[in-house]
């Protein structure tokens, strides 16, 4: 069965190619004032549903066996070629014969007996909860009954499960009326609710594309915000944060105090209610090192000196472990707080300006592994040496850098692609990374290629939080 992840990888793709303006709000039968509006006009954004020729969703039209086969296998990017398939009554010229041959291969939907699939039965209540169930692997059970499910039933599990899962609580009476017919406008709020069930279990960082610098919003799963960096300016910091939507950073973390990470830090200090300032303890003579300290002052904030061991986390998901922080180092560089990131399996390692000398030194202290490597020196020859490179053994570089600067050496590029690794620059937009513990995807946005851009992410971003 496809793993949750996909669902968030299908939903960022799909929503980079929606409009700013709400696609359900065009369907003449579902104002906004309708109970699921926002539900279906989630997923017609998502392009799971769509409408009829005469411009109506009809919400209130049953759906078929068909038709749920048909929005399972969208949301879960199942294979939706028509073919031929195992059932009698399901052609091969049926537009549901993939996405039913699909679904089944996956275990979500089953056929009977006979050999049928019954394509245009109406879909039950008790039908629904069994193939959302399945789709979504819900494990967990409600202590919960209902006078009308009987507990030999084969749905009584599955409707437990999707109870759990906050996508029904029944009806009023306390009845769960397990035979009731399924609504299109029904089935689009249970769908996006089961969808929603998996957003605390997502974790996301995006290495925002500030020009020459550095910046990394993590999305923990809780639903807080840390900012790695601040990038050179106020001006690039500001159009990436306000482009996705943000409006709160919980803790700031300055890896040091050059003004490539720190040139916008007074802005987001000032601006987006930050709680927590963190840093490397060095201290700056620049003009932007000196604004980021008097903006934590004004705010009434502590710099807090990250310390070696500590986890900066507030979150139990996720872990932000401080690999190197050295307030006495002789350069920056050098007390350069560097940062490993774990989600389950899925490791991401943050290396801000760390120089060769400096991963020697962390390659004698830990075993490091990661996933996803931002590399040091924003791609400089500087850093990522052979031996950090067969050590770390990234699936993913990230590259930090501006356009046409000479921070991203060649020999770097060789280095990581020679051993397997994909490499992105943030110079091509920002690069969002979306982990379930087990697995990752990552998709690259430019935010100001368009209001819909931009719009996509920040919907990505509300809905991974």
């Amino acid at each position: 069965m496809k793993k949750p992840l996909s669902i968030f990888f299908s939903f960022i793709l799909g929503l980079t190619l929606f409009t700013p303006f709400a696609q359900a709000a065009s369907f003449t039968d579902v104002p906004d004032s309708h109970r699921f509006f926002e539900d279906i006009d989630f997923l017609s954004d998502m392009e799971i549903i769509s409408g009829y020729p005469d411009g109506t969703f009809k919400p209130d039209q049953a759906v078929t066996r068909a038709q749920a086969a048909i929005l399972i296998g969208k949301t879960f990017d199942l294979d939706g070629e028509k073919r031929n398939t195992p059932f009698i009554d399901v052609h091969a010229s049926n537009t549901a014969s993939g996405y039913i041959t699909s679904a089944v291969e996956e275990g979500i939907i089953s056929g009977f007996p006979d050999h049928t699939f019954r394509p245009n039965q109406t879909v039950t209540r008790a039908q629904m909860a069994i193939i959302l169930a399945k789709a979504f692997d819900l494990t967990d059970e409600a202590d919960v009954d209902f006078p009308d499910v009987s507990p030999s039933s084969a749905a009584y599990p599955y409707i437990k499960n999707i109870v759990a899962a906050d996508i029904t609580y029944g009806y009023e009476d306390g009845t769960f009326r397990p035979n009731a017919p399924v609504t299109r406008g029904q089935f689009a709020a249970f769908l996006s609710r089961a969808m929603d069930s998996f957003a605390g279990d997502a974790f996301g960082i995006l290495f925002l594309n500030v020009g020459q610098g550095d910046a990394t919003l993590i999305g923990l799963p809780s639903g807080e915000t840390v900012l790695v960096d601040a990038g050179p300016s106020d001006t690039a910091i500001a159009q990436e944060l306000e482009a996705l939507g943000i409006e709160e950073i919980n803790t700031f973390i300055a890896t040091q105090p050059d003004s490539e990470h720190i040139g916008g830090a007074d802005y987001v200090i000032h601006h987006f209610n930050v709680q927590k300032v963190i840093d490397s303890g060095l201290t700056g003579t620049s003009k932007e090192y000196t604004d980021y300290v008097n903006a934590v002052k004004a705010k009434k904030l502590a710099l807090t000196p990250a310390k070696e061991g500590q986890n900066l986390s507030t979150d139990q998901e996720v872990s932000i472990n401080v690999l190197n922080a050295n307030s006495q180092a002789e350069n920056a560089d050098d007390g350069s707080v560097v940062l490993e990131v774990s989600h389950g399996d899925i490791d991401f390692l943050l290396m801000s300006d760390a120089t060769t000398e400096l991963e020697k030194q962390l390659m004698t202290k830990y075993t490091l592994d990661a996933e996803v490597l931002k590399a040091g020196q924003h791609g400089a020859a500087t850093a990522t040496s052979q031996e950090f490179v067969d050590t770390v053994a990234p699936t993913l570089a990230v590259l930090s850098h501006g356009k046409g600067a000479d921070f991203a050496d060649a020999s770097v590029l060789k280095r990581l692609t020679d051993a397997g690794t994909e490499v992105k620059s943030t110079t091509n937009g920002t690069i969002i990374a979306l982990s379930d513990k087990e697995s990752f995807v990552t998709m690259q946005l430019d935010l100001f290629e368009s209001g819909a851009k931009a719009a996509a992410a920040s919907r990505a971003l509300q809905k991974m939080n």
